[in-house]
């Protein structure tokens, strides 16, 4: 290891981890579905108070993009909906959801392995689409706000909250590192190493590392996320997007830093991007 890696290592045993269901799954505390089923909560927190989501979503057929462990499809299924079908790349999370979605005796859901950029869904098949910390994840997000439009049916909604890529914990490797901003203090491969030494400390080395690096014309890269930032977001919807906005606004860190939202630096002061779509040909 290089001396920007062992620095990491040593500053991060200085910081205090944020709750992370990787590592409540490892000692046994709860699984990562529960987990995520429980968070779901505070979902319907975030469009509020501009739409109440779970009224959006009663007795309406909906799509949950990025199911994971098929905590937050349940939630929506067990909260007013007529039907939810939840979706993701992971297999290994798809079949952790079908498990327990049978737990919570959730019915009225359906697991599949798609990838959101082309689905095997008929137009006009949805009536919501949520996806809760999912923008941030994909490959090619225009891609996938087009295939979303094509298979609402018109007046449909989409749902999307995503924390951004200068969030502190943007990097998405706070469940083994508890530093904030890391990301922006030292380079992709110093962040790589850190995190894999520290990952061979638990029982879910394989699951970890799978999940968020790949190799990229040759070098290993950190894949799990796309580096949304907010002014991307905003040039997304804004130029790229087939929905017209019926909601869009910034959640900052904590209520008493929303000044900083209007100045240069909002970028790092920023929770949640918090958006809804309307689908009007």
């Amino acid at each position: 290891m290089d001396i920007r890696t062992n620095l990491l290592l040593f500053l991060n045993g200085f910081f205090k981890k944020p709750i992370h269901p990787f590592n409540l799954e490892d000692e046994g505390i709860e699984s990562f579905a529960e987990w995520e089923f429980k968070q779901s909560e505070k979902i319907p927190l975030y469009y509020a108070p501009e739409f109440n989501l779970l009224n959006e979503i009663k007795d309406k057929t909906v799509l949950d993009i990025g199911a994971g462990g098929g905590g937050k499809t349940v939630f929506y299924a067990l909260n007013g909906a007529k039907k939810v079908i939840g979706i993701d790349i992971e297999e290994g999370f798809i079949a952790e959801a079908k498990q327990f979605a049978e737990k919570m005796h959730a019915e009225n859901t359906d697991f599949r392995v798609e990838n959101a950029e082309k689905t095997s869904f008929k137009e006009n098949s949805f009536d919501i689409c949520v996806m809760n910390d999912v923008f941030e994840h994909l490959s090619n997000p225009e891609k996938v706000l087009k295939e979303v439009h094509r298979i609402l049916k018109n007046g449909g909604k989409v749902f999307i909250n995503s924390p951004p890529y200068y969030h502190p914990y943007g990097a998405h490797l706070s469940d083994l590192i508890g530093i904030p901003y890391v990301h922006m203090l030292f380079p992709e491969p110093v962040l790589i190493n850190a995190y894999k030494k520290l990952a061979k400390n638990t029982k879910s080395y394989e699951k970890r590392v799978n999940l968020r690096f790949g190799t990229v014309n040759g070098k290993e890269k950190i894949t799990y996320i796309n580096r949304m930032t907010v002014k991307r977001f905003e040039d997304i919807i804004k130029n790229r997007n087939p929905f017209n906005t019926a909601l869009y606004k910034l959640i900052p860190l904590k209520s008493s830093l929303k000044f900083l939202l209007k100045t240069p630096l909002r970028e790092m002061f920023v929770r949640m991007i918090v958006y809804v779509g309307v689908k009007e040909n």
